[in-house]
């Protein structure tokens, strides 16, 4: 019985995820239970059999998938975090853990989801998005393949992730290799943004907003080394002494900060603890970072918006629950020869 209810649990789920798409489906699962067509062990493998254009859904397991070299356009799927925190999103609240991400040439339009990533996530194409992840013990590099080095890349999402603190989202741009139409939105960020070895004038329309930057506790020193971005509507939570930030050719408004790093100029402000900010205590470890009451945050943003990870037109989504149809609530009981299921789903946008 157990077995047959992991195999049909796992069925419901991939046609919820999977609704109205007309793409080929690669299922992963290594917990042993599931077996059949279209079905495989590793991240790797399923990529490996995959067309372009083919979706990969990783059953949450708890094992990790292993590490991924992307070399065609694909979207891979996972359950997303934080789940036993964060109670009544997914009926089954266990991971779908990768090791290292690479997206390598060929591998331009693809999109991963719901993921926990343990280790380095590499984006050497354009036109890649990273969406509602959490980055656990990984930096990301954006313009940088580990077998190449440095790479050209362009039209670049990276939003809604967390990233835990001490790992930093990284331009790896060079002297001859541009990072260019990137949008890091929405996220938050333990180990700030920056760019390797000094390098800016290889950057280039970089839209950093609605981030929160740091630590709960503002003893992070992360924050921006970057140039020619619009930064804006952001919360560096550094209290210290030392600003963590350049001006350099950026913009920058309507930003927090806990110490002086954005002045008080176009609507940025300076000295906000992040105590005063965010509701923290015992909410869970990404729902500690939206804005309690009374918060200096709330409406401060351009147009009015809230400034932080929750405010805008995209905010942060709460466990990285991937957007698609999800099942939050199944119950079975058996009567003779019938199995009676009730299945509860709802939309995530």
């Amino acid at each position: 019985m157990k077995n047959t209810f992991t195999s049909l649990l796992a069925a419901l789920l991939l046609l919820c995820a999977c609704a109205a798409q007309a793409q080929n489906i690669r299922r992963v699962n290594n917990s042993g239970l599931v077996a059949g067509v279209n079905v495989y062990g590793t991240l790797q493998a399923a990529h490996d059999a995959a067309s372009s254009g083919d979706i990969i859904y990783l059953e949450p397991t708890n094992i990790s998938y292993g590490n991924l070299v992307c070399v065609r356009p694909l979207t891979i799927i996972g359950n997303g975090y934080f789940l036993q925190q964060n109670p009544g999103l997914q009926v089954d609240t266990r991971e779908a853990i990768t090791g290292s991400i690479t997206f390598a040439n060929g591998s331009a339009g693809s999109r991963i989801t719901g993921c926990t990533i343990t280790s380095t996530l590499a984006i050497g194409a354009s036109n890649v998005t990273v969406e509602r992840n959490y980055l656990s013990s990984a930096t990301a590099y954006i313009g940088y393949n580990p077998s190449i080095g440095a790479v050209a890349v362009s039209g670049i999402i990276f939003r809604q992730n967390y990233v835990e603190n001490g790992y930093p989202v990284y331009f790896y741009n060079s002297s001859t290799a541009t990072v260019s139409n990137v949008n890091v939105t929405n996220n938050i960020l333990g180990g700030g943004i920056t760019t390797a070895s000094g390098v800016y004038t290889t950057l280039s329309n970089i839209l950093i907003s609605n981030n929160v930057i740091g630590n709960l506790a503002g003893t992070s020193g992360a924050g921006f080394q970057v140039d020619n971005a619009v930064i804006k509507n952001n919360i560096l939570t550094y209290t210290g002494t030392n600003a963590v930030f350049t001006p350099r050719n950026n913009a920058y408004s309507y930003n927090i900060s806990g110490n002086t790093a954005f002045g008080t100029a176009n609507g940025n402000q300076q000295n906000i603890t992040p105590a005063s900010l965010f509701v923290g205590g015992t909410a869970s470890t990404d729902g500690a970072f939206q804005l309690r009451a009374g918060s200096l945050a709330i409406d401060k943003g351009e147009s009015g918006i809230d400034v932080g990870a929750f405010g805008g037109v995209l905010p942060y989504r709460i466990a990285g629950i991937p957007n698609v149809p999800t099942i939050y609530q199944y119950s079975q009981s058996v009567s003779g020869n019938s199995l009676n299921a009730t299945i509860s789903t709802r939309s995530n946008n």
